[in-house]
């Protein structure tokens, strides 16, 4: 691909995530509030926010095995369609059981779009810049999460449902960047055997694959809490909902400054130890929050941490993306999976954990995760680093 098609396709998966986060961020700090006024008990809430979680972690694989195979930009636009006609039904008066059905269909949209996404930036920047990509396209998407739920907080005063109407044309619109944008992409032959990342039971790729999947369920099963519980807690300090909203886009602001420094250093530093860092420090600020009640320390707190978990994600992603050179969207489905599952898992038990105390799911969710990025570190360790195009697994 020619250094000019490489940006322009950069460039459309850029704005891609940028208005579908914008889509998807509108929601977050209203699904919860919207839940409940329709009845929902807390825990029926958990099981709501998970059916999408749980239809990800179920079509993320298949859907990063046939974005090898039909091609990224036939996957996300499928993907985002199918999430923007899911978001439009919310506004029909329908049960909460309803609810959850339309939240399963609207992860499966996600599902289709994730894998072929995060793919299709491996497939157009060369290996030693995949830090700086992968840092640019966190930055994207959580430019979306500052303008989204500020937007979701204004829009819910004139009613709920122009919050999901928003979510659905945001999502239609990233679909239709993504089919200009992006051209053909590699895929495999249809008559090729065998699913090769499953094959990688040993050597970098293998052991690369298993210490993503442990810090990626780690990071996982923490946002997955807080999908659940931020609101809620917001609300119990005396939050109203645009201020609800104003704190979700606060938290993103950070990782968006943050994220070009995460992805220059991704791509100098050792990629490993800087996830497994940046997801372990930002665990341990969890359990400070119930012991806060001043709504302006409650988001300076959240600007630290949204500065340090800005380093996660395009440490994790150069890292198996470089270890991974073949199936990408496959090892994306992969890993893909293990985020949503875990996040269902948080989610699920997230309602429950909140009506036990307010600090139960902070100090639960911080514990679990800092065991999972210990285990990660034996297979981190295994798989090394790339350096100067020779691979060394001295730590």
């Amino acid at each position: 691909m020619q250094p000019a098609r490489r940006r322009t396709a950069l460039a459309g998966i850029l704005a891609a995530v940028f208005v579908s986060g914008t889509g998807i961020g509108s929601i977050l700090p209203i699904l919860p509030l919207y839940l409940r006024e329709r009845g929902a008990s807390y825990a029926l809430v958990g099981v709501v926010v998970a059916a999408a979680l749980v239809a990800q972690a179920v079509g993320q694989w298949p859907a990063g095995w046939l974005a090898d195979r039909l091609g990224r930009r036939e996957m996300m636009v499928a993907g985002l369609l199918l999430s923007a006609a899911a978001s439009l039904v919310f506004v029909l008066p329908l049960s909460v059981a309803w609810l959850v059905v339309l939240r399963f269909v609207q992860g499966l949209g996600f599902a289709a779009a994730a894998p072929a996404e995060r793919a299709a930036v491996a497939d157009v920047v060369p290996p030693e810049e995949l830090g700086m990509a992968y840092g640019w396209v966190s930055a994207a998407r959580m430019s979306g999460l500052i303008v989204g739920p500020a937007l979701g907080g204004l829009l819910a005063v004139f009613g709920r449902w122009t919050v999901f109407v928003t979510t659905g044309a945001a999502l239609a619109a990233a679909a239709l960047v993504a089919a200009v944008a992006l051209g053909p992409s590699p895929r495999r032959m249809a008559g090729q055997r065998g699913l090769p990342v499953l094959s990688l039971r040993a050597g970098r790729g293998g052991q690369a694959l298993r210490g993503v999947l442990i810090l990626t369920a780690g990071v996982g099963l923490l946002a997955g809490i807080y999908d659940v519980i931020w609101s809620l807690y917001m609300r119990a300090i005396g939050a109203s909902d645009p201020v609800i909203g104003l704190s979700f886009s606060l938290w993103a602001l950070p990782l968006v400054i943050v994220t070009p420094l995460a992805g220059w250093a991704s791509d100098r530093w050792d990629r490993r130890w800087l996830a497994a860092a940046s997801v372990g420090l930002t665990a341990m600020i969890g359990p400070f929050y119930p012991l806060l009640h001043n709504i302006p320390v409650v988001m300076a707190v959240g600007a630290v941490e949204a500065g340090l978990w800005a380093f996660a994600e395009p440490a994790m992603n150069a890292f198996l993306m470089d270890a991974v050179p073949e199936s990408r969207g496959e090892a994306q489905g992969i890993v893909g999976t293990a985020l949503s599952a875990a996040m269902a898992i948080g989610s699920l038990l997230a309602g429950t954990l909140f009506a036990i105390g307010l600090a139960v799911p902070f100090v639960a969710g911080a514990v679990a995760c800092v065991a999972l990025v210990l285990a990660a570190v034996p297979s981190l360790r295994a798989a090394g680093q790339r350096a100067g195009g020779m691979v060394t697994t001295v730590a």
